[in-house]
């Protein structure tokens, strides 16, 4: 029989002298015979608990040390590296890490795995801010009671360029690894950028003679809300916009996303997807569900392609719907921060590969990024995207200025009219790549250095003329960009789709009872002229994709430019262009302009080169809101481009930066060209016009656009 003795052992650690008990009787029992007791799971974690060390105070702790080590080394380096000796030094070190980094094979060392894109998924993470101000559902939970917010009419959100996300759906070998994956947006798009360019280059890229995918490459627009809710992890696009709409009750049964491929021109975005039939059938089908007409919500380039898709809905070459199609199945467009006649940047991310962001990131970036992906690689690339020149300045001289005056020009005595778009200066003395070391040039220093000047119209040409002939091809076949003020000429290019989306050339249809909301930010410096150079340095042209098989610029020159030798503007435009390369037509030139950084003055309103008016950092105010103003192309001028009188009222918010260093998009009071999405008065704003209380959103102008408007010299003619 067995006999268990129990054997007192004393400790001090009272809360666990039942798991002691347990441990004795453990150990008191034989080993051997058929009564004996086996040992238990539980007993075996209770002997781990008796061994268990208590936590030492988190001031003694390491990661607690580390952390403090490092914030003070982080703040006595910048101490140190405000001096000017530190800087001299700091500067030597960007230029031999530029160098190291630039050399530094990086597909090599880093595997394309799933391991790597969850490694970049969780950086992502790591480093996304939690804005102090970011309430979810905010305001639409505030005011849905007190306002009596709810669903009324069927809502369809039409995203802008580059925020829908696009995905791969190719079968070809080199896409299987992508295949379902995003090209564009999420962190997969980063690890393909930075791993395997080439590759990725290849499938963003479409056929410069057809604007549609390149053999064996299927890229399509991703679809629902995930399509365009967040960019990348933590950075919202659409999010804040549908979480409003879902806290006063909408969801996927009223309220859709229309994703589509921005690269694609209008055109092809029918021929390709039959994006336009589907977008049709979207609204058709909800007004025979609700029996009410739907509200578009519509940003930046969306706001673009709106019109069109209305033109397209009524032409009996489109849609077949009827010149009462847009009266009978549209509500109300809401045109958030539309460019309605264009944007400068376009010009130059297309002319040269750059813009204010390129030129902002410092001498160090900047070298990194064209080592990188160079400018030329950039605008090659954004040369194919026939959507991307959708948003090109629109309207000519007529708005935008001649090389004396601009409608949106301020008193700076010492700088030129804002109508001259592109300002060619005397080279710097040293190279372009050699940006960190130039000297910088001041406005008032600027105008002997001054030797060629372009307007929109001759700046336009320049492009079209230094790119090669099937981007030519591509944009005359789909797009206008000059204005048109006769009514009888207007009616008689009305089945004319390369006008549809130009709001000068293309009226409304007949909708007295559709309202359009101009709904924008102001106050932020946005980019609207700039000064260019132009380089000699030697240069390559490639086949695109094709880094190996190149020919060098002293291959050939052109004898001819076929420019008109009586047109003024165009000759200037022959002489830039004279060192233009003959090649064949499936070659892309490289393009030797370059935005000249030199020229800083921000007080007067210049920075490395780039000239700012008011407007919201991405779309000046001119163009923001010249068709919604009271003297505006859809108001004033309402016979020739608003016949059916739609009601249009445009509203302003000034941009206000957040008082919490967290809110490093811009807080509830945004302004910025994206960060609007989240401006609470905007997302109210909203939720009063798809709640069907449109009549208390208020009519607010702050900006100069009205005087603006008034400065355009358009004079409707017969």
């Amino acid at each position: 029989m067995l006999i268990k003795r129990r054997t007192k052992i004393s400790d001090p650690r009272k809360k666990h002298s039942t798991l002691h008990d347990n441990e004795l009787k453990r150990r008191s029992r034989s080993a051997l015979g058929p009564d004996t007791i086996m040992e238990q799971p539980e007993d075996i974690m209770a002997d781990c608990i008796i061994f268990r060390q208590d936590h030492p105070p988190f001031w003694k702790r390491k990661r607690f040390h580390f952390i403090i080590g490092l914030t003070v080394g982080l703040l006595a380096t910048y101490g140190a590296s405000t001096t000017p000796t530190a800087q001299i030094h700091l500067n030597d070190l960007q230029a031999y890490l530029a160098l190291q980094l630039a050399d530094l094979d990086i597909a090599s060392i880093i595997p394309a795995t799933d391991i790597v894109d969850e490694l970049f998924g969780n950086v992502t993470n790591f480093f996304t801010p939690a804005p102090s101000t970011d309430t979810p559902f905010m305001p639409a939970l505030a005011a849905k009671e007190e306002l009596g917010l709810k669903p009324h009419f069927p809502v369809v959100l039409l995203p802008g360029i580059v925020t829908s996300g696009l995905e791969s759906w190719g079968t070809s070998e080199k896409s299987r690894k992508y295949f379902r994956k995003r090209m564009w947006g999420t962190t997969t798009m980063f690890r393909s950028v930075l791993l395997d360019k080439e590759s990725w280059t290849q499938h963003m890229r479409l056929d410069p003679v057809t604007g549609l995918d390149p053999p064996g490459i299927k890229v399509r627009a991703a679809q629902g809300m995930d399509a365009a809710d967040y960019f990348v992890t933590g950075f919202w696009v659409w999010a804040k916009v549908i979480e409003n709409l879902a806290a006063i009750g909408y969801d996927s049964n009223d309220m859709h996303l229309a994703s589509y491929d921005w690269r694609l021109s209008f055109y092809n975005l029918e021929v390709r997807d039959k994006f336009f039939t589907k977008l049709k059938s979207l609204i058709e089908t909800s007004k025979l569900q609700d029996g009410r007409k739907s509200v578009i919500v519509a940003h930046s380039m969306g706001s673009v392609l709106f019109p069109y898709f209305l033109k397209w809905a009524e032409s009996p070459e489109g849609g077949k719907g009827g010149p009462h199609w847009t009266e009978n199945h549209i509500e109300a467009f809401v045109n958030i921060a539309g460019p309605m006649v264009g944007v400068p940047k376009a010009l130059t991310a297309l002319l040269s590969g750059e813009s204010r962001d390129t030129m902002a990131i410092g001498s160090f970036g900047a070298y990194l990024l064209e080592k990188f992906f160079s400018r030329r690689e950039r605008a090659m690339l954004m040369r194919t995207w026939a959507g991307s020149s959708s948003i090109l300045p629109k309207g000519g001289d007529l708005i935008w200025g001649t090389t004396e005056d601009a409608p949106d020009d301020e008193n700076h005595a010492n700088q030129y009219s804002f109508g001259n778009m592109l300002s060619f200066t005397k080279p710097a003395n040293t190279p372009k790549s050699d940006d960190e070391n130039r000297t910088v040039r001041a406005v008032e220093n600027i105008k002997d250095a001054i030797t060629r000047q372009y307007t929109v119209d001759s700046s336009i040409d320049l492009l079209l003329r230094s790119s090669p002939k099937e981007y030519n091809d591509l944009i005359r076949s789909n797009y206008s960009l000059g204005a048109i003020t006769s009514k009888k000429e207007l009616d008689r290019v009305k089945n004319d789709r390369s006008k549809w989306s130009n709001p000068l050339e293309s009226a409304l249809p007949i909708a007295p009872n559709m309202k359009i909301f101009c709904l924008y930010g102001v106050g932020l410096n946005t980019e609207r002229s700039y000064y260019y150079a132009k380089t000699d340095d030697p240069e390559v042209t490639c086949y695109p994709g094709n880094d190996t098989d190149c020919i060098d610029k002293d291959a050939g020159r052109r004898n001819e430019t076929g420019i008109n030798p009586s047109d003024e503007a165009t000759e200037n435009v022959a002489d830039v262009l004279s060192d233009k390369l003959s090649l064949d037509d499936d070659k892309v030139p490289p393009s030797n302009l370059y935005i000249d950084g030199a020229v800083h003055d921000p007080i007067r309103g210049v920075e490395t080169g780039v000239r700012f008016s008011d407007g919201d950092g991405t779309v000046p105010v001119l163009s923001l809101g010249y068709m919604c103003t009271p003297s505006g192309g859809w108001r004033k001028h309402a016979d020739l481009y608003n016949p059916g009188r739609s009601p249009v009222l445009l509203k302003e918010y000034r941009h206000e930066q957040s008082d919490s260093k967290l809110d490093v998009r811009g807080g509830s009071k945004a302004g910025d060209h994206v960060d609007i999405l989240g401006n609470w008065e905007m997302t109210l704003d909203i939720l009063k016009i798809v709640s069907n209380q449109g009549d208390n959103v208020t009519e607010r102008i702050l900006s100069n656009i009205e005087e603006y408007a008034k400065r355009v010299p358009l004079q409707p003619t017969n």
